[in-house]
């Protein structure tokens, strides 16, 4: 019977007793005729001339092996690390620091420091443009020769034959301060006046924003070029009064007349360097400065009444500054000479102020 045949138990199954009417022959076969059979490939371990064949393997679902390389190596694992308790850190509270402020004089000192530094800077800005102005230099001079000159034509008209002459010769050498203070004031103005022609403002409050200070510079610089000219100025024309009409006058009442008509010019520049920053017109200060200067005079001698008169030559910025000058008949006077110098310094000090505000409130 074919083993096709066969129930599916008794296929390949060697050991069961053959069906009734089919001879099974157990004889072996030759090695030759075997040789190329399964089992002879299965017992080839038998001959002694060859190596014993490995064991067949049995196919097995453990997933740690393979049916081609055998056994997988299982990777080494490091044991597993019990977790330890870790010692408990007490949380101590680190010791307040109290906030200690710097030295007050340390803090200050460098807030100085950096005022200063820009405080230079500025100064040395504004020292720049009004010295390399063409026309800086010719103002100086004509405040020396506009003051000195007019002095001298006065003293030699007067004339004087006696010992001591009268009248005040210190006051009479120093009219000269009248036309000199005009000049004075075209400096001041041309120092803001021109900058505002030219456009040449936006730039200076672009490069220094502070402006307050840069007012503030240009106060200062325009007072150092005015103070010079105005004291080698005064000398000359009080030297000048006392040296053609000799009086017999005390030299602290010259001293004083010299020394506040110096500080007149210098408050006369610091008024017309306000107006002009408030004006923002260099001909248009001009005028208001000689008008300011020169309208209270007028007005006192077209007053009917004399108490009027006193009280607009006690006002005005010219004729009460120019009281300081007088040497003799000091009760005769509208006002004091010290008293008179504080009134110019008044309007100086509110020219200045409008100056400001009008300079924050406004673009440039």
């Amino acid at each position: 019977m074919s083993r096709d045949l066969l129930p599916p138990e008794r296929r390949g199954n060697h050991d069961l007793p053959p069906p009734p009417g089919e001879h099974r022959d157990r004889t072996p076969p030759p090695l030759d005729d075997r040789a190329g059979s399964w089992e002879a490939r299965h017992q080839r371990g038998t001959d002694p001339g060859r190596l014993p064949a490995a064991p067949r393997r049995t196919p097995t679902t453990d997933p740690q092996h393979d049916l081609t390389t055998g056994p997988r190596d299982e990777p080494q694992r490091e044991p597993r690390r019990e977790p330890t308790a870790q010692p408990r850190h007490e949380l101590t509270a680190e010791p307040r620091r109290e906030l200690t402020a710097e030295p007050r004089h340390e803090t200050t000192a460098g807030l100085w420091r950096g005022l200063a530094a820009e405080w230079r800077r500025y100064l040395r800005a504004e020292w720049t443009k009004l010295r390399t102005a063409t026309e800086t230099v010719w103002l100086v001079l004509g405040i020396v020769a506009a003051t000195v000159g007019v002095g001298i034509v006065v003293v030699l008209n007067i004339p004087c034959t006696t010992e001591f002459c009268g009248g005040d010769p210190t006051k009479t050498g120093l009219t000269g301060v009248q036309l000199g203070q005009a000049v004075v004031a075209i400096l001041a103005v041309l120092a803001v006046g021109g900058e505002y022609s030219t456009g040449m403002i936006h730039g200076t409050l672009a490069a220094m924003p502070r402006r307050t200070g840069v007012l503030a510079a240009k106060a200062v610089v325009v007072t150092a070029v005015i103070a010079p000219a105005a004291a080698v100025a005064v000398a000359v024309s009080a030297l000048t009064g006392r040296h053609f009409l000799p009086a017999d006058a005390s030299w602290p009442s010259v001293l004083r007349a010299t020394g506040g008509s110096v500080l007149y010019l210098m408050l006369i520049g610091l008024l017309a360097l306000g107006v002009a920053t408030v004006v923002r017109n260099a001909a248009a200060a001009v005028g208001v400065v000689l008008a300011l200067l020169f309208l209270f005079p007028i007005l006192a001698a077209a007053a009917p009444d004399p108490t009027w008169e006193r009280h607009l030559l006690q006002v005005g910025p010219m004729t009460a500054g120019l009281a300081v000058q007088a040497t003799t008949g000091l009760d005769k006077l509208p006002i004091g000479p010290w008293a008179g110098l504080a009134v110019t310094a008044a309007w100086a000090v509110g020219a200045l102020l409008a100056a400001v505000i009008a300079l924050e409130a406004r673009d440039a």
